[in-house]
């Protein structure tokens, strides 16, 4: 290489074969989850909590995986809290900001805390009178100072440029602060915030039981040229950040959709042969994802599963079931998993670099540090 590597994401050059960084860091997630239940963050959630009586709505932005870890935090504010919440692209928030933000709390989401437009959608909420909280891993950073109520923990800083155990971390942190305005206002929230203790253990389970039929499915999907990710509800999200982590730690090309929009036009992008990954939970679109599955049977896909349903799906080749008993607002935690070790595991039958995200071609490093910023 002949371009300069900037201090900041030297680490993610450092290794050149397996275990690249982002391997650890998703083999710690379950340390991750556990740091956001010790004393001081549970202090943090609770008094965040208490800022958010009597708000009128929610708001929660981010970039990336930020944003996609919004949109799963939503669900839980809907359904725990009946408080409106809605998710959004942090610079579409600060250059179109909604309404009445003064009646409004936001939640602004960066794993380092130092994302630009995440911090100038904080100032502007702040500016109008919005209750600021921030989830960020950096208890030093920008965004930590700049917000009203930081909620740490996570494990800290992830080597890789992919972000992994940060993800789960922050649906953790959305869950839990529900589940505390849910208790403050009389709800059952407490019985939710006890499940959730649950989520280092579980997380654990999941990745070990998932991990040989992830292996199977890496042999079996090459050379398959696309993957297609299909999810409704909260597992909208998790669609998406499967579908960004396979771009950009192995680029392939992968295609994210909600279910029902998956089903007006853009399935017929869908070749015989290629795999489908579909996220099929309990709950209300689950007899959909069933159709689905059996009508992509005509045209010859590879379907593999994500679910927490006992009975069989139809036309799946491979089925990955989650615990039984996780309601489906905090399944993305889980379904994530199998999908962070697809992902890994594709990279490397690739012969790909998953940590540095291809800049380590200078053509590419050129190009990311020309991207404004």
């Amino acid at each position: 290489m002949t371009q300069a590597i900037p201090e900041s994401i030297r680490q993610a050059f450092e290794r050149t074969e397996h275990p690249f960084h982002m391997w650890e860091g998703l083999q710690s997630t379950p340390e991750a989850l556990a740091t956001i239940l010790e004393p001081p963050v549970q202090a943090q959630i609770a008094a965040a909590a208490e800022a958010l009586a009597g708000v009128d709505g929610v708001h929660l932005l981010g970039c990336g995986t930020s944003y996609f870890s919004g949109i799963a935090g939503t669900y839980a504010f809907h359904a725990l809290t009946g408080i409106p919440g809605a998710a959004h692209n942090a610079f579409e928030f600060a250059a179109y900001p909604p309404g009445r933000l003064e009646r409004s709390a936001v939640i602004a989401i960066s794993h380092t805390g130092s994302t630009g437009v995440a911090l100038d959608a904080v100032r502007l909420a702040a500016q109008r009178g919005a209750v600021t909280i921030g989830l960020t891993d950096y208890p030093d950073s920008a965004l930590a100072g700049a917000v009203a109520f930081p909620i740490l923990g996570g494990g800290g800083r992830e080597k890789s440029l992919p972000k992994t155990k940060s993800y789960p971390a922050s649906l953790l942190r959305h869950y839990l602060l529900a589940a505390r305005v849910a208790e403050n206002r009389g709800g059952a929230g407490g019985e939710w915030a006890h499940a959730l203790f649950r989520a280092p253990e579980l997380a654990r389970t999941v990745m070990a039981d998932s991990l040989p039929l992830v292996e199977e499915v890496v042999a079996e999907r090459l050379p398959a040229s696309q993957v297609f990710l299909i999810g409704n509800g909260p597992n909208v999200a998790t669609a998406l950040e499967g579908g960004l982590k396979l771009q950009e730690s192995a680029q392939v090309p992968a295609h994210a959709w909600q279910l029902e929009e998956a089903m007006h036009g853009p399935w017929s992008i869908i070749n015989p042969g290629d795999w489908v990954i579909l996220l099929a939970m309990r709950g209300p679109g689950l007899a959909k994802a069933q159709g689905l599955a059996e009508a992509l049977q005509h045209i010859g896909v590879n379907l593999w599963v994500i679910t927490d349903e006992p009975d069989a799906v139809p036309g799946a080749r491979r089925v990955t079931r989650l615990p039984a008993g996780i309601p489906e607002l905090f399944t993305p935690l889980f379904a994530i998993l199998p999908l962070y070790q697809f992902t890994y595991l594709t990279a490397l039958a690739l012969g790909k670099r998953p940590d540095c995200m291809r800049l380590a071609d200078d053509r590419y490093l050129r190009a990311r540090l020309a991207l404004p910023r």
